[in-house]
C-alpha cells in the first residue's frame, strides 16, 4: 500500500523579533518524505541563521542517503560557534517516511513527538542512543492510513509561562488537546492552525520564545483534475475531453465553453444555478458526472487568492467559513485545500475570439495565473502535474 503524507506548519515568532530562530525543512522524493525541525540557540537573526544550517544541512544528507550518524558528525564540525556560550547548539527533530509508512524518527534535545492514531495519544518506541557525546532518541515505527505526527520547538511545551501558567503548557497537556481535536476528525491544517492559536493565546499574543508545529499525516492519495479553456487546435477537444474524464478523482471544470465542450462529448446539459450568484463571481453549474463546474478566469483569480492565503497566512484562513460559502471560488478552494493530495491542471491554450487583438495578454494572464495557482498548491504540500494543450 501507498501511502501519501500530508504535511502542514506553523510558526509563532518570539515577540519583538523579525525573524523565527525556528526553521523547518521539508523534502520529498520518490521514495520518501524528509522533516527536520531546528530550534536554533536564542532568538532572531542568530538563531534563525543556526537552525536553517541545521535543517538544511540534515535534510539534504538524508536525501542523498547518508547515515544519521554521519549528518550529525557533519554539523557538529560545521555549525558557528555562539561567542558568548562558546557552543554550536541548535535542537533537532529529523522525521523520514517511506512511502510504506515506515518511519525513523531522531529526535535531538527537542520536546517528545506527538503520534496520534484512531484519536488517541500512543507513545513512541524510543531508544537512547549516544551519538558523538550526543543523546539521540531513536524510534522506528510504521504509520497507519490516518495516522499523525506533530513535531514541536519547546516554545509549544513552554507557552503560558508567566502570563496564564506558572510551569507553561506542558507536553502531556498538549497532547491532550490534540487528541481532543482529533476525535473530532478535524483537517491536518485545522489540527495545527488550532494548537498554535491556543499557543499564542497562552502567550497573551506576545510569545516569551519562538514555537513551531509541525505535522504530518499518513493519507490514501486523493486525486484532483482539473480542466480550464479548450485545446489551442480543435482537433484536439476529444482527446482533451476524453483525458479528463478518464482521470481518477474529483473532476472540475473552470470555464463556459470548457463546460460546454465537456458536455457536448457527454451528451449532457449544463444547468446554471443561480443562487449561487456573488456580486463579483458569476454563478457555478451543474452537469452529470461533474463534481464542480464553474466561469473561467474570475473564479480561478478569486481561488488563487483563497490558496495564496491559505499558503502566506494559514492563520487567517477560517475553514468552516469557506466550507459553508456556495460561491464558486470557495467551492473550488475548498476542494483544493481540503479534499484532494494530487492536483492535475489540464490547461487550454484557445483564446476567446470576442478578444482576438488581446490574444498575447489572454495567454500570459493564463499562463501566469495556473502557475501562480500550482506554485502556492505545492508550498502546502500538494503533488501538482500542469499541462499545456
Amino acid at each position: 500500500m501507498t501511502l501519501y503524507f500530508e504535511t502542514f506548519s506553523r510558526q509563532l515568532h518570539k515577540f519583538g523579533e523579525e525573524l523565527c530562530g525556528d526553521h523547518v525543512e521539508i523534502v520529498r522524493t520518490p521514495d520518501n518524505i524528509i522533516l527536520a525541525l531546528a530550534d536554533g540557540l536564542g532568538s532572531g537573526v542568530k538563531a534563525n541563521i543556526l537552525s536553517t544550517l541545521t535543517t538544511k544541512i540534515a535534510a539534504s544528507m538524508l536525501k542523498e542517503g547518508v547515515h544519521f550518524d554521519e549528518v550529525i558528525s557533519t554539523m557538529a564540525e560545521t555549525l558557528p560557534v555562539c561567542r558568548q556560550r562558546g557552543v554550536a547548539y541548535s535542537t533537532l527533530t529529523i522525521c523520514q517516511v517511506k512511502s510504506s509508512g515506515e518511519c525513523y524518527l531522531a529526535e535531538f534535545d527537542s520536546p517528545e513527538t506527538i503520534f496520534l492514531r484512531q484519536g488517541e495519544v500512543l507513545p513512541l518506541p524510543r531508544e537512547e542512543r549516544l551519538v558523538f557525546d550526543k543523546v539521540i532518541f531513536e524510534s522506528h515505527f510504521t504509520l497507519q492510513h490516518g495516522d499523525t505526527l506533530l513535531l514541536l520547538s519547546d516554545g509549544v511545551i513552554h507557552a503560558g509561562i508567566g502570563a496564564s501558567l506558572n510551569m507553561g503548557w506542558r507536553l502531556a497537556n498538549v497532547a491532550a488537546y490534540v487528541a481532543n481535536l482529533a476525535r473530532k476528525n478535524v483537517s491536518l491544517r485545522s489540527m495545527v492552525t488550532s494548537l498554535a492559536n491556543t499557543c499564542d493565546q497562552l502567550y497573551a499574543s506576545r510569545p516569551g520564545d519562538d514555537a513551531t508545529i509541525v505535522g504530518i499525516r499518513a493519507a490514501m492519495p486523493r486525486h484532483l483534475v482539473l480542466l480550464t479553456g479548450p485545446p489551442q487546435n480543435t482537433a484536439l477537444d476529444e482527446m482533451v475531453v476524453d483525458r479528463f474524464l478518464s482521470a481518477a478523482g474529483l473532476k472540475v471544470i473552470c470555464g463556459g465553453t470548457t463546460a460546454q465542450m465537456v458536455a457536448r462529448r457527454l451528451q449532457v446539459t449544463v444547468s446554471t444555478a443561480i443562487n449561487t450568484m456573488e456580486e463579483d463571481l458569476p454563478p457555478i453549474a451543474t452537469m452529470p458526472g461533474i463534481d464542480l463546474v464553474t466561469e473561467g478566469m474570475l473564479t480561478l483569480t478569486a481561488a488563487l487568492a483563497i490558496v495564496r492565503a491559505a499558503a502566506l497566512s494559514p492563520g487567517q484562513l477560517a475553514e468552516s467559513k469557506l466550507q459553508k460559502n456556495t460561491d464558486g471560488a470557495s467551492r473550488l478552494a475548498d476542494l483544493l485545500l481540503n479534499h484532494c493530495t494530487h492536483v492535475q491542471l489540464l490547461v487550454g491554450c484557445a483564446v476567446n475570439a470576442a478578444h482576438v487583438e488581446h490574444i498575447a495578454p489572454q495567454l500570459g494572464l493564463r499562463r501566469q495565473l495556473i502557475a501562480d495557482l500550482a506554485h502556492y498548491l505545492c508550498l502546502i504540500g500538494k503533488e501538482v502535474v500542469v499541462e499545456y494543450f
